[in-house]
């Protein structure tokens, strides 16, 4: 398994083919997972339908492997990532979407935790994998609210840009650095310059 997915963006499956190949698949599960629940908020009509089923995927972590529900090929693929990807990661993950589900428009306070939780879950899981001491927060969290700013523009455009934080030059890094650089309206040979050099 390589990693490269078909439900991934080409960014997305950019930062994923920059990932050493030990966690190349528990990464790129990690976006695939991440791109599903935001499908789930972008396609929700109904407020309650998605957290029905933003619920289903919380009870699906926190059951035995063995004793998931059969026939969802994400589940299925965390299996096989044994525990690599946290309880922590996947109960973060969801509960950074469930927070942007209901009616109008997203609290300031909700879009700083989403950002927390859901930079956290990814940046932070794979800094952990490498063992890296660069510092996440700020840098994670600036991603996840540029990526809604950009996926939703309606919701976020009472939020004011913040300033850049620093990419790490780190090439172990060069996945989180595509994904910063990747919302930051750079063209796509832009994109791929940096995943060449860290520039």
């Amino acid at each position: 398994m390589n990693g490269i997915s078909s439900d991934l963006s080409p960014p997305l499956n950019l930062a994923v083919a920059y990932t050493p190949l030990a966690f190349r698949p528990a990464f790129a599960l990690l976006l695939q997972l991440d791109t599903r629940f935001a499908d789930i908020v972008r396609k929700a009509r109904e407020p309650m339908i998605a957290q029905i089923k933003l619920a289903w995927w919380r009870d699906a972590f926190g059951v035995e492997p063995t004793l998931r529900p059969k026939g969802e090929p994400l589940l299925q693929a965390l299996g096989t990532c044994g525990d690599e990807i946290s309880a922590v990661a996947l109960e973060d993950l969801v509960s950074a979407w469930e927070l942007l589900l209901g009616e109008g428009a997203w609290a300031p306070q909700d879009v700083e935790k989403h950002s927390r939780l859901r930079g956290g879950a990814i940046f932070g899981s794979y800094a952990q994998w490498t063992e890296h001491a660069f510092d996440m927060r700020a840098l994670s969290q600036q991603w996840a609210v540029d990526w809604l700013r950009l996926e939703f523009p309606s919701q976020l455009n009472m939020l004011d840009a913040q300033p850049l934080s620093a990419l790490p030059k780190s090439r172990k890094l060069r996945p989180l650095s595509i994904l910063a650089m990747s919302v930051r309206n750079v063209s796509g040979p832009r994109l791929i310059a940096h995943a060449l050099t860290g520039w």
